[in-house]
């Protein structure tokens, strides 16, 4: 696992890269574990790879804006799109009812004093909405159900 010391605002935090790929990212900020989904910025990714021979620059795939956490129900065929970590909702961008497609952004919320696009995990309609405007959210919370 790389390891990583990092201070943001004064505060420091340890962050492990345990996986990482084009889609997702699965990191340890002082020792919690956070499976977080990549967004594609416009800019190519340059992963680094050391062989025995020496070293090679690699491409990475561009990435897609793609869901923080979700939850599939088979015998519904619904999906949960899930809190990625404890934050505070800003703007709800849909309503119970509306069409969505996947990727598209649903919900906009602030964790760790950042801002995070929550996206809608798949093709369909929003069934549900489940927070508001100004809502304090924990991790896990289902924010909206879309069919």
């Amino acid at each position: 696992m790389k390891e990583l010391k990092l201070e943001i605002s004064g505060k420091e935090y340890t962050v492990g890269i345990e996986e990482f790929d084009s889609l997702e990212a699965v990191l340890t900020v002082n020792g919690k574990k956070y499976i977080v989904g990549l967004k594609d910025l416009g800019e190519e990714l340059k992963i680094e790879t050391v062989q025995k021979a020496g070293s090679s620059q690699q491409t990475a795939p561009s990435v897609q804006s793609v869901p923080q956490t979700t939850a599939v129900s088979p015998s519904t065929g619904s999906s949960e799109v899930l809190a990625p970590l404890p934050g505070l909702i800003l703007n709800v961008l849909v309503k119970a009812g509306d069409p969505v497609k996947s990727g598209q952004k649903i919900i906009i919320m602030e964790a760790m004093k950042m801002e995070n696009d929550i996206n809608a995990v798949k093709n369909g309609i929003i069934k549900a909405i489940n927070v508001k405007n100004g809502d304090n959210i924990s991790e896990g919370d289902v924010l909206a159900v879309i069919e």
